[in-house]
């Protein structure tokens, strides 16, 4: 195959895609494999060395996709990507003073780091070897050593790498990659309605692995109704059992984006705010759930609170609970400790750039009195913190069901032969 051609195909893979022929990839040159490590984050793996007694030395690598194509690389270039960096301190962290051993058998076992080397791999194609040698690998060794890993020696891949130094290697897997490919169909949703025909050639999608025929594709299933479903029942199952706010904030955080919605596409739970100076009693505070919108590129906080009653009445006036009022008073305290440029730059260290984050108070059932009565109740007590029922919740995932739903009766409109 030409090797330019084959660097193009694989340059195109998507995302999940590229991952997955990156893990057999590293796995086909008699390695001990090739593993997630997903207590860093999506995309970072590790590698046991073979000469390592039990595998007990890696590399780690770390999957990135730099937009080169947004800029002209120069000596000045940063990786300066939040979620890369945050999974670069994960990676730190986890191997801070772990300990691994070269060797087959004692006593000629000899210890060393548990993590030998940081390995970046990119999707990048047609660079010179020049700008890889005087700007992109300088530019990830800054990165680096601006997480903490100063003696950590760095390494990149890319498409260019793959097939200039393994030909054969990266030739025979992808080849073997895209055999266990199967043909399927496109399904095409636009406000217009439904469009279904086979893979015939790129314009169906914008990326993909290739077919036996050289088509671009990558086969989509759709099942995002049924999960969510699942989903649906999980939560009113919970709500009715009135779970405490740990099991709340674990269900959420793992359904974050069926629950709240595909515009956030990053969650951090647990962050604590160790800011005792800052704080208007001189004690630490505990975050429960951060999501990173981003449509707004901004971060949201949300107080998980019970199912429990938010209304009464005072002299026949409909009033809100104090657990409420109590909840709200919590996120403001959480916003003007966040506000401060102290825990911003320690949050930035972290990979978590914020500027003004929406707040969310998640408590209690929509109050059964009429709809006027608890919208003047709610947005009078609101004042910058959105006030959030698990009813609100399940009503949206409940749209978002229907709105599948009503896609696939579409699709199959489409599809349905005519007589």
């Amino acid at each position: 195959m030409d090797t330019s051609l084959l660097k193009a195909q694989i340059s195109r893979l998507s995302r999940h895609t590229f991952a997955s022929f990156v893990t057999e990839l590293f796995s086909a040159d008699g390695s001990q494999g090739f593993f997630n490590l997903p207590e860093a984050g999506e995309d970072v793996f590790y590698q046991p060395l073979l000469d390592s007694y039990g595998g007990s030395i890696h590399r780690v690598y770390l999957l990135h996709f730099p937009p080169l194509d947004l800029f002209h690389p120069s000596s000045a270039l940063t990786m300066n990507d939040p979620v890369l960096i945050r999974q670069l301190v994960k990676v730190r962290n986890l191997y801070k003073g772990r300990v691994g051993q070269w060797g087959f058998i004692d006593p000629f076992l000899r210890q060393d780091n548990a993590l030998k080397a940081v390995g970046f791999v990119t999707n990048l194609v047609g660079i010179e070897q020049r700008v890889y040698q005087e700007i992109l690998i300088p530019a990830y060794q800054r990165l680096k050593r601006f997480c903490g890993m100063k003696k950590t020696p760095v390494l990149v891949g890319s498409c260019d790498s793959f097939i200039d130094q393994v030909p054969e290697i990266t030739e025979r897997t992808f080849q073997e990659f895209i055999g266990k490919q199967s043909d399927g169909l496109a399904i095409a949703i636009s406000a217009s309605g439904a469009h279904v025909a086979e893979f015939n050639n790129e314009r169906w999608m914008t990326g993909g692995v290739l077919s036996p025929t050289t088509s671009p594709y990558e086969p989509v299933f759709v099942s995002s109704a049924v999960r969510h479903r699942a989903v649906l029942n999980e939560f009113e199952s919970l709500i009715r059992e009135d779970a405490l706010e740990g099991k709340l904030e674990e269900f959420l955080v793992t359904n974050y984006r069926d629950i709240f919605g595909n515009r956030y596409d990053r969650v951090e739970t647990q962050l604590w705010l160790r800011f005792p100076e800052l704080d208007i009693t001189d004690h630490n505070r505990r975050l429960d759930v951060f999501l990173r919108n981003s449509i707004d590129n901004d971060w949201e906080l949300f107080e998980i609170k019970r199912p429990m009653v938010i209304s009464g009445t005072y002299r026949d006036v409909p009033v809100i609970a104090k657990e409420v009022t109590n909840a709200i008073q919590q996120v403001r305290n959480y916003a003007r400790i966040l506000s401060q440029d102290k825990a911003k730059r320690y949050f930035a260290k972290q990979g978590i750039e914020y500027y003004e984050p929406q707040l969310n108070v998640v408590i209690g059932r929509t109050p059964q009195i009429p709809h006027a009565q608890w919208r003047w109740l709610k947005t009078s007590n609101e004042n910058l913190v959105k006030i959030v029922t698990f009813d609100d919740l399940i009503s949206e995932l409940k749209c978002r069901i229907e709105d599948r739903l009503t896609v696939l009766s579409k699709a199959a409109h489409v599809i349905r032969p005519s007589n």
